[in-house]
């Protein structure tokens, strides 16, 4: 599922004094990943070229630049790929520029005629498509390109700072499905329900102690994964409850779930053995990478000096 909205971005057919954002965006985009940016955007008749930027690459006996023509189509509006007429002499507008190779630019993604068009000229020159989905892995991953998403997608920057982690640990924990290894909190998932966090009891223990024994405690997708991890427990004659992630990492369903199983255990209703209580704990302080604010460097700073403080003071 996309997380970046391309349409925040104004189209580029009319003109609004807006119909270059695009363009723009392109050209800081190559700028920030690390390229050269040779011809800025231009209106007018451009010949066919949007922008023109450098690649230097680093080889064993020295240095090469490859200048790239950089086309670029914005479509996100009506949703449609870029066809083969959207593209036209692609091979003659390289030559035109004297450039090396041809990087295809699209908010949409391409038709199958223009990807047959475009391995047919990979036998001359280099070809790159950054489609939607291509872009958006950039902007997520690369620390430098993802301050772009504040300036160019304002909305999406938003929902993402919500459903981001923030940086309580010193590097990100995933929260991961028991069975196949798959990051939880990773927002599709956020999104679309699909993990949950498993509370494994014993019944006979309740039935003859009158309170909950929890032997396991662990995450798992929904689906196959909780249906293969439910046999299990069943095999040994537990029951199974189970809380959507989802819900857990909005802040005040975290809190109401963390003071929940803290009145349990103080009105001594729940018991853990090892493994679960250790299980809690880890699942509590990897949901809380969601559900807490982001600390300011000071706050880390003062965070850092008080755990450096020796025990007893």
């Amino acid at each position: 599922m996309a997380i970046i909205d391309f349409k925040e971005i104004p189209q580029a057919n009319i003109a609004n004094g807006e119909q270059d954002i695009f363009e723009l965006f392109a050209r800081e985009f190559f700028h920030t990943i690390g390229f050269s940016i040779i011809q800025d955007p231009d209106r007018g008749q451009d010949g066919g070229r949007d922008i023109i930027v450098s690649e230097k690459r680093t080889g064993i006996i020295g240095d090469s630049d490859i200048k790239w023509l950089v086309s670029c189509k914005h479509k996100a509006h009506g949703g449609t790929a870029v066809n083969a007429g959207d593209e036209e002499d692609i091979s003659d507008r390289i030559q035109a520029h004297n450039c090396n190779g041809f990087i295809g630019f699209y908010s949409t993604i391409v038709s199958a005629p223009l990807n047959r068009k475009l391995e047919a000229l990979k036998e001359r020159y280099e070809v790159q498509i950054f489609d939607r989905e291509k872009i958006e892995r950039i902007l997520l991953e690369n620390g430098s390109a993802n301050k772009l998403i504040r300036r160019f997608f304002p909305k999406s920057f938003s929902e993402i700072e919500l459903k981001s982690p923030t940086n309580l640990l010193s590097e990100y924990l995933p929260l991961r499905c028991k069975v196949c290894g798959k990051d939880l909190l990773q927002r599709d998932i956020l999104d679309h329900y699909q993990g949950i966090v498993v509370f494994v009891q014993d019944l006979q223990y309740y039935e003859v102690g009158w309170k909950h024994k929890y032997t396991d405690i662990y995450c798992v997708c929904k689906g196959e994964c909780d249906r293969k991890m439910e046999a299990v427990a069943r095999a040994h004659g537990y029951v199974t409850s189970w809380n959507d992630v989802s819900d857990l990492v909005i802040p005040i369903e975290f809190l109401k779930f963390v003071i929940a199983i803290m009145n349990r255990m103080r009105n001594s209703d729940d018991i853990y053995t090892d493994e679960a209580y250790e299980n809690l704990k880890s699942i509590i302080i990897t949901l809380a990478q969601i559900t807490m604010k982001r600390q300011s460097e000071r706050e880390i700073q003062r965070s850092n000096s008080l755990s450096e403080l020796p025990e007893g003071l």
